[in-house]
């Protein structure tokens, strides 16, 4: 399907977004605090932070993917397929993405040491993403695994449906294509909310945008994404084990 047949629009974006930025924002903290309040059972507790957290964000991951396919399917008559969740040509999406990606990965290496030595420059402490001091912090195996679990499967495939699949197509005919490349990449590492990580993530956000604007596929950006997350996630267990007395 060509993104000019899509018929959701901006409208659909911003509900969609605002529900979602909502429910991580003031839903999860609210019912944590309802359980506690009326029940006097505190989950966190029970559960353990991060389990609770993570489980909790994966639920409203589900929901709004749920909602995106409910505006699709229900309200306009589409097929999920527009989204961009089409196995056609899925090997030489894949062999696309995997190119790409090692031609763009030593810019995104490049962009993290700059940052870090400008930082360094102004005398200012970068603070790493939640999820990667949690990451360091845990010491539980099964945590662990789901950690790792959320960050290399369920978080890339979600995110590319929402960011690529679904906002990308709805603001294509607003922005044409460049500026509908840097504006999702730019969304995309706004959301992480890490100044720190800011142009690194933009750097992937702009590949991972062209990707699905040159297959109309979500296989290439979904490939990319979790080969990305999977080497970071690799490489900071290893430094976590290597260097455990000093994390």
């Amino acid at each position: 399907m060509m993104l000019n047949d899509i018929r959701w629009n901006l409208r659909d974006i911003c509900k969609v977004f605002l529900c979602y930025f909502t429910m991580m924002m003031v839903g999860i903290p609210l019912l944590l605090k309802i359980f506690k309040t009326f029940l006097g059972l505190d989950v966190a507790e029970l559960l353990g932070h991060n389990v609770t957290i993570l489980t909790l964000s994966l639920g409203v991951n589900v929901f709004a993917c749920l909602y995106v396919f409910y505006i699709i399917h229900v309200n306009y008559g589409q097929p999920l397929s527009a989204l961009g969740l089409t196995s056609d040509n899925w090997k030489s999406n894949v062999r696309l993405g995997l190119k790409h990606y090692f031609i763009i990965l030593p810019f995104i290496i490049l962009a993290s040491y700059t940052v870090d030595l400008i930082f360094k420059l102004f005398g200012i402490s970068p603070g790493n993403q939640e999820i990667i001091m949690k990451l360091l912090e845990e010491d539980s195996l099964p945590v662990l695994v789901f950690m790792v679990f959320f960050g290399t499967l369920a978080a890339p495939v979600i995110e590319e449906l929402l960011f690529r699949g679904f906002l990308h197509p709805a603001i294509r005919p607003v922005f044409g294509k460049t500026k509908t490349i840097i504006f999702s990449g730019s969304l995309f590492a706004l959301v992480h909310l890490n100044i720190h990580v800011f142009l690194q993530i933009f750097i992937l956000g702009v590949l991972l945008a062209y990707l699905f604007e040159k297959t109309r596929s979500l296989i290439a950006p979904i490939t990319v994404h979790i080969l990305h997350n999977s080497i970071t996630l690799a490489f900071l267990i290893s430094y976590k084990q290597l260097f455990k007395d000093h994390v």
